[in-house]
């Protein structure tokens, strides 16, 4: 019994032994001046507590570790509701600004057609081989272009085709010599003359036609042209007494229930700025302060495609959306893919287009930037369509925002943050409360990229 209890003291002698030495051993390996994590970043300090590992060590070592709070919030909170806000806080770091006001350039190419703004009415033997022509937009012909307009019959039963000699800006009119005009005739001479062109009609701009010593074209440029926005200032406030915090409560509602109700309340209206809103400086006169809003989407756009036939018809076929696909992908250098935010009234609409619905049975989907979008492929470029719940609550159910996303920015003057406020310690009340606030604005590059889809009148 003796020889047994002295075998059991030195095995636990050994054992502790070998934790001393294992003791030993990590102590040299951590070293003095703070600990070594394998693979990894060393968290540096003292025998004092400073190599505790910290969020501001952890910020400065690994600052993607942690994640802010608010800002994981703002875009995992119901993005559905606000697809817009969630689109902008993923798809790219937004521009850091440091002014209310944010000035940018944005450009159009070079159009590829025009219309006729006056009619012309040709006469027969009225000599004219040449016509003075009034168009809606001369700036964009130069010398020697070429044009075709579209569903005006020439001599030879095909669309007419006129040579550009020159252009008259004053008065909005460009001289056209027909390449493939009407016979007519002259003093009995046989000439080729301009057919009548009514108003309106399509004109298509084709290539320059140059004469073999032609050294020179004459020189095209758009310019860009410069815009600016304002960004707003959003904010919200999240207060709870200490006694309705320290309150028996019959189900689990705290501080952060209400934080998120606010949060999700500032997010919802920053998106309705962000649509709609009106740029302006301004001063309030009630307390004469002056104040920013951030100028809204729709509010830049300038392409629009009505749909229906006018009143209470909102009627949508396959035809129209071929239309409405080739003039939201044609005539400019956007993206292939398009997102069309639609109200109820819209997409329901759409969902009977046989074009459309034939994709959505297909199953035709896509998930982006945590949204899932239907996605219908045209002649002209992809369209993804999203139902968009506030565009509904600003009565435009029967509308829709088509964006070319590439050309969509938006500007941060103070990104998105919290601050407590100490309102027990400065008397004012006995509760706890934090604001989140931001102070932002989207920029519109591009219009014509972009598009408002509507009912006709």
């Amino acid at each position: 019994m003796r020889n047994t209890n002295i075998f059991n003291i030195g095995t636990k002698v050994l054992s502790l032994v070998f934790v001393l030495v294992a003791i030993a051993c990590t102590s040299l390996m951590m070293g003095a001046a703070g600990v070594t994590m394998a693979t990894g970043v060393a968290v540096t300090g003292g025998t004092d507590g400073t190599g505790t590992v910290s969020t501001e060590k952890v910020k400065a070592g690994v600052p993607d570790l942690d994640q802010d709070y608010v800002s994981k919030l703002v875009t995992q909170m119901r993005p559905a509701a606000t697809p817009l806000d969630t689109i902008m806080r993923q798809i790219r770091q937004a521009t850091p600004i440091k002014s209310w006001k944010t000035e940018f350039y944005a450009v159009d190419a070079r159009p590829l057609y025009d219309e006729v703004h006056t009619a012309h009415t040709h006469s027969a033997g009225s000599g004219v081989t040449t016509k003075d022509l009034r168009v809606k937009n001369v700036g964009m012909w130069a010398a020697d272009d070429t044009v075709m307009f579209k569903g005006i019959t020439g001599g030879d039963g095909k669309d007419l085709v006129c040579f550009v000699i020159s252009k008259d800006t004053s008065g909005n009119t460009v001289k056209l010599q027909p390449l493939n005009g009407v016979d007519d005739t002259v003093e009995g001479s046989a000439i080729k003359a301009v057919p009548s062109i009514a108003a309106n009609t399509r004109m298509v701009r084709l290539g320059s036609c140059k004469h073999e010593l032609d050294a020179q074209t004459s020189p095209y440029a758009i310019l860009p042209e410069k815009s600016y926005n304002y960004v707003q200032r959003f904010m919200a406030q999240v207060e709870e007494s200490i006694y309705q915090r320290l309150h028996q409560k019959e189900v689990d509602w705290t501080f952060t229930d209400y934080e998120a109700q606010n949060v999700f309340d500032m997010k919802a209206t920053m998106e309705q700025s962000f649509l709609f809103g009106i740029r302006s400086e301004f001063t309030d006169l009630v307390n004469s302060k002056k104040r920013y809003s951030t100028g809204g989407i729709a509010n830049f756009i300038t392409k629009a495609v009505e749909y229906g036939l006018g009143g209470t018809d909102r009627v949508i076929d396959d035809a129209w959306f071929v239309d409405a696909s080739k003039t939201i992908f044609q005539g400019n250098s956007g993206s292939e893919v398009r997102y069309l935010f639609g109200g109820s009234g819209l997409m329901a609409n759409l969902m009977k287009v046989g074009t459309v619905l034939k994709q959505i049975q297909g199953k035709q989907t896509m998930v982006k930037y945590g949204l899932t979008f239907k996605e219908i492929e045209t002649n002209f470029g992809l369209l993804r369509f999203f139902h968009h719940p506030l565009l509904d609550q600003a009565g435009w159910e029967d509308n829709g925002l088509v964006l070319d996303l590439s050309f969509i920015e938006k500007h941060t003057f103070i990104p998105l943050k919290t601050k407590e406020l100490d309102l027990i310690s400065s008397g004012q009340r006995n509760a706890n409360a934090v604001v989140i606030e931001e102070t932002c604005g989207v920029i519109v590059r591009y219009p014509d990229t972009h598009a408002i889809i509507r009912p006709r009148a």
